[in-house]
């Protein structure tokens, strides 16, 4: 399969993200071609049945839509050849983790043609092979505030295609910043409770007790088996907010070693309680 034909939608980039949108759209009944510097990748999607390009050239060439799955320090280079190749009014998309220009890399010419759309949906897996058809079911997902019209109502067709129920418009800075709370810092938490959990069994006395981490330890760490390589490149672009997030975080910790050193139980319960109303109103549904 080769040439996007009388495909609608191009996706470049057939990881966990693009891989997943592609098989939704096209169980949905629209005309996707993908394409992907991954043979591994593009030999996934194919055997899916779906239309995988030889080119990006090929893949964006007569679609109305460009969606970027591609990762962060790959999008500007990316978005370069395939506005070089697009039709001038097709509508370009990235589903990068952040939006400012800085962290894109990107100079103003590529910046005015490409809009970032965030879905709050992920897998810690990456390639074809994790990717699945309802990832964005009832997904939120940020849209750049710049867009015009012509771009916000591309962008919601295509995402509430793909399974999204939410579409919610931010400047790219605040997007950034947000994210630094609700990506950034679960991911590095997961991380650094994994790390300390491998610690810990790694220098117990051989005392013959086997240790099984519960739902518990699993859940909270689920995270941590992401890759390096997919988060690194975000990492490097995250906004200040993200180490500001970091020190809340060591903040809270430290409060929480200290009430147990002291039996601050007040202290403890006054943590405890915040945390636990939080989390209740985030299982109902409320804004937080």
């Amino acid at each position: 399969m080769s040439a996007s034909g009388d495909a609608e939608v191009a996706i470049v980039g057939l990881g966990v993200i693009g891989g997943s949108l592609a098989l939704r759209l096209t169980e949905r009944g629209s005309r996707v071609v993908g394409f992907s510097t991954s043979a591994t990748d593009c030999a996934g999607a194919a055997k899916a049945g779906l239309t995988v390009a030889a080119t990006v050239d090929d893949a964006v060439r007569e679609v109305g839509l460009v969606l970027l799955a591609v990762p962060l320090n790959h999008i500007c280079r990316v978005s370069a050849q395939v506005i070089g190749a697009a039709p001038s009014r097709t509508t370009i998309l990235h589903a990068g983790s952040l939006q400012r220009a800085e962290a894109l890399r990107t100079p103003p010419e590529i910046a005015a043609r490409l809009i970032g759309t965030h879905p709050l949906a992920g897998s810690h897996k990456s390639g074809f092979s994790g990717a699945r058809a309802d990832l964005f079911r009832d997904a939120t997902v940020f849209v750049e505030q710049r867009a015009d019209a012509r771009q916000r109502e591309n962008a919601e067709l295509f995402w509430s295609m793909a399974g999204a129920r939410h579409i919610t418009y931010a400047t790219a800075a605040a997007h950034d910043d947000a994210m630094a709370l609700i990506s950034h810092l679960p991911q590095l938490a997961s991380t650094a409770l994994g790390a300390t959990l491998s610690d810990s069994t790694t220098r117990r006395p051989n005392d013959g007790l086997a240790i099984q981490p519960g739902p518990g330890a699993r859940d909270a760490t689920r995270l941590a088996m992401s890759a390096l390589d997919m988060w690194q490149p975000l990492l490097e672009a995250a906004p200040r907010a993200t180490v500001d997030a970091l020190h809340a975080l060591e903040h809270n910790v430290h409060r929480l070693r200290v009430a147990l050193e002291e039996e601050n139980w007040a202290d403890l319960s006054e943590l405890w309680e915040s945390a636990r109303a939080w989390r209740a109103a985030v299982e109902r549904g409320e804004s937080t």
